[in-house]
């Protein structure tokens, strides 16, 4: 039985590994689980798997009434002990957002292995967690779709000239631009191949998504910038391709569905054998386009921003997160969340690259004031 923690269990990814931890009972248990504050969400699945540490961010959040007596936590302090479970094998990382690099941290430096799935962390503080991972017996298994593709996918890498991510494109691909800049948060959440939380939906239709899995790929696979490329792929069934330095491609195929990417990263390094659902080749079209720089700037202005420092990357993510909670809150438009992100990096006039840990939280500090003085701008 090997013992699996989830920090962020009631989103889309927490909900879905523990579907997969339900289908291979006789193979995982839940040790413990972490929830933001929605943990009447995850009653049901509390009972059926009397996991013994819970963590809950808001302390606020009243308790129901449990048939057992699990170890409460709470707050960043509950994430950081769940994340060094002693016991503990694998840790799901599943929490949206940098706050998630507390408890990774944490993770890395008591030897766990991680199943993550919380790009920001990768991108605003890659560099570090190069660095915490020497010298520990910690390991990072991605579990986006196209990072997991790609890990997979790797054998030699020194035949390999090119990583590529697929991208579905959204609900504006085959959109015009005036239908961007007119969009609704309920046109945004539309999303064609997949079902994700709110942010990761909204950050799909503007592609900023797929900015962020850039710099994920760069960190992740030690690939430089110009050797990752993004292609738009509608039917989301190729996840992720090398190209070798011959010309000749490897890809990985699987229907649209996260279980197969976290199942891989539960089962890690034994491969899975459960299957979700069996691709069907026939009469199967693949299609592959080219990103769209005037629909879809940000995808351009990272690979040019990137040249500069690691810092904007960091930028990138900060902001994004914080635009992307005006835009759903109602206070900005969505056509204004790319452009409010790279006015913002623009206006970073310190140094390049990020020296430790305390010149990133340094950062996010400068990221949220920068955030409301420019929101203000855009409102008067």
């Amino acid at each position: 039985m090997r013992n699996i923690v989830i920090l962020g269990a009631s989103g889309s990814i927490g909900l879905q590994t523990i579907d997969v931890i339900r289908k291979h009972k006789d193979k995982f248990k839940l040790l413990g689980l972490a929830v933001k504050e929605n943990i009447s969400l995850l009653q049901d699945v509390i009972e059926e798997f009397k996991p013994p540490y819970i963590s809950i961010y808001n302390k606020s959040v009243k308790l129901p009434n449990f048939s057992y007596s699990p170890k409460i936590y709470y707050g960043r302090e509950g994430l950081e002990i769940l994340a060094s479970l002693s016991g503990a094998e694998l840790i799901v990382m599943a929490i949206s957002g940098i706050e998630a690099i507390y408890p990774t941290q944490k993770a890395i430096l008591n030897n766990k292995k991680i199943a993550l799935a919380t790009k920001e962390v990768i991108v605003t503080a890659g560099k570090f967690i190069k660095e915490w991972l020497k010298n520990t017996k910690s390991e990072i298994i991605p579990v986006d779709s196209e990072h997991s593709a790609i890990f997979q996918l790797i054998k030699n890498k020194n035949h390999i000239e090119n990583i590529i991510l697929t991208a579905s494109g959204g609900p504006f691909f085959k959109k015009a631009k005036k239908d961007i800049e007119n969009a609704k948060i309920e046109d945004v959440l539309k999303h064609p191949r997949w079902k994700m939380g709110k942010k990761t939906t909204i950050d799909s239709a503007n592609m900023v998504n797929k900015a962020l899995e850039i710099v994920e790929a760069h960190y992740l696979f030690n690939v430089p910038y110009e050797n990752i490329k993004v292609v738009i792929h509608p039917q989301s069934i190729v996840h992720g391709i090398i190209e070798f330095l011959d010309g000749s491609m490897m890809a990985y195929l699987s229907p649209p569905d996260m279980r197969f990417a976290i199942q891989y990263a539960l089962f890690y390094p034994e491969g899975p054998i459960y299957k979700w659902e069996k691709l069907n080749l026939k009469n199967l079209t693949l299609e592959f386009y080219s990103v769209d720089d005037e629909k879809f700037p940000i995808i351009n202005y990272l690979y040019n921003v990137v040249k500069k420092g690691d810092i904007y990357p960091a930028i990138l993510a900060i902001s994004d997160e914080i635009f992307v909670s005006y835009f759903i809150d109602g206070k900005i438009k969505f056509y204004q969340i790319v452009p409010l992100i790279m006015e913002l990096m623009e206006r970073w006039k310190g140094k390049n690259e990020i020296e430790n840990i305390e010149e990133l939280f340094n950062l996010i500090e400068w990221v949220k004031k920068e955030s409301e003085n420019l929101i203000k701008t855009y409102s008067s």
